[in-house]
């Protein structure tokens, strides 16, 4: 039994997650558009829009239906530090993270995302490209469930993401941002199997792409879970 009612974590394709809290408020992490393929999805109505940065596909705050508080941790000439509550969500923008290995010369900034509900704490890497320096790996310990980008081109590969995530030595990591390996996308970012992230890490592959979070249901030591991704459209 879990020592808090579990939150629960969707994952909706590409860097889009949906956030349940146990009191019910619905969070949506940077939310795709149609370009990538995945099918759109009917969502409740969301409470809270968190943008790691403003490209177009993480930052489709038109996805979220009602009236959310939206959220914008970085743009491109500055972070957006701070924190927001909303019932039992704590969001905090945490700032100094880039979308390439050049200080943001290539593709500009992004921010990080952290999340606590119902006793875990989440940290969502947006588009993060580099590992992390002392700054950014001192306001990322602690956290349980990582997610972390793996496809490479736009983002961290396989061997960056991995570096990552020993740097913050989480129980969970979810890898996002890749290609489904049987479908092909819009984008030049490699499968889950082709990133290398795998490699001599204990995995566990989910058959669905929803997972529940609660301090009792994580494992003791780190794996990576797989989530199922979000079924795309047969292809004509």
């Amino acid at each position: 039994m879990a020592s808090e009612p579990a939150a629960r974590l969707r994952w909706l394709g590409h860097a889009c997650f949906l956030l349940r809290s146990p009191a019910g408020v619905h969070v949506l992490i940077d939310p795709l558009n149609d370009a990538l393929g995945y099918p759109v999805p009917a969502l409740p109505d969301i409470d809270l829009v968190l943008l790691s940065h403003g490209h177009a596909d993480h930052a489709n705050v038109g996805l979220a239906p009602g009236r959310p508080k939206v959220v914008r941790g970085a743009s491109a000439d500055l972070w957006h530090a701070g924190e927001v509550q909303l019932g039992d969500v704590t969001a905090t923008v945490i700032a100094g993270a880039y979308h390439d290995q050049e200080q943001g010369a290539a593709r500009g900034r992004t921010a990080l995302l952290s999340i606590a509900v119902g006793g875990v704490r989440l940290l969502h890497l947006g588009d993060l490209g580099h590992v992390l320096d002392a700054n950014l790996i001192a306001q990322t310990r602690g956290h349980d469930v990582v997610c972390v980008p793996v496809g490479g081109h736009f983002t961290l590969d396989g061997a960056g993401a991995a570096e990552v995530v020993d740097q913050i030595a989480p129980r969970v990591a979810l890898p996002m941002h890749y290609r489904p390996a049987d479908r092909e996308m819009p984008l030049p970012i490699a499968t889950l199997e082709a990133s290398g992230f795998l490699a001599g890490r204990t995995v566990r592959r989910v058959k669905s792409s929803e997972l529940d979070l609660a301090l009792d249901l994580l494992p003791g030591a780190l794996e990576v879970m797989v989530l199922a991704p979000p079924a795309l459209p047969a292809r004509a």
